[in-house]
């Protein structure tokens, strides 16, 4: 799904409803990335490919939208390496303005987590129809958190290993898949108990 254009940075970060804008992360991610390095619109979407796309998923269009309103906000710098084998580099980097409203972000209380989740509202409804298509999207939801768990176990395995010159960064970013391993396995056990009960209550056919 394309997001709208990103807000100016004098607009407020938030919804009607007070929750931070889905736009408004992507920014502050974008800021993250590049706090650690230059980067290429290619390079963050390849961090968001490899690191990021088990919390957090952003297509091209989205990532250079937003890379153009932190440009003319101030908030990032670009710079064209010019390559003769390749295609030119655009390359960006965060500015002091962006490093301030980075730490600003940083130091902010997390809102309430309120998330909309397509799954479970359909679940929520599935007593109003038949179990077989309940059993459906709870088999469909398993193989999806089983194929989440075997790519948060090749990162793992990937970053643990690799050198950093920043051994305090790559801590936390364990710590954040840490985290996410641990919730997409409490939801893999809930979702196989779940599935085991519908099947003993589905009558075997002859």
């Amino acid at each position: 799904m394309h997001e709208p254009l990103e807000q100016d940075r004098h607009e407020p970060a938030e919804t009607n409803g007070g929750e931070p804008s889905a736009r408004n992360r992507l920014r502050y991610i974008i800021l993250g990335l590049l706090w650690a390095h230059p980067m290429s619109g290619y390079d963050i979407k390849q961090a968001f490919d490899r690191a990021i796309a088990s919390y957090w998923n952003a297509g091209n269009s989205q990532i250079y939208t937003t890379l153009k309103s932190l440009s003319q906000a101030g908030l990032v710098e670009s710079e064209v390496i010019v390559q003769t084998a390749r295609p030119n580099r655009k390359v960006y980097r965060l500015t002091e303005a962006g490093l301030t409203e980075l730490e600003q972000w940083l130091e902010e209380e997390v809102p309430d987590r309120f998330t909309k989740d397509e799954f479970l509202t359909k679940l929520f409804f599935c007593g109003e129809t038949s179990d077989e298509i309940a059993l459906h999207h709870l088999q469909h939801h398993r193989e999806s958190l089983l194929q989440q768990l075997a790519y948060m176990e090749r990162v793992k395995q990937q970053y643990a290993s690799r050198p950093t010159r920043r051994p305090r960064l790559l801590e936390y970013q364990m710590l954040v898949r840490e985290y996410k391993e641990a919730v997409l396995k409490a939801g893999l056990e809930v979702t196989e108990r779940a599935i085991e009960r519908l099947n003993d209550q589905t009558p075997k056919r002859p």
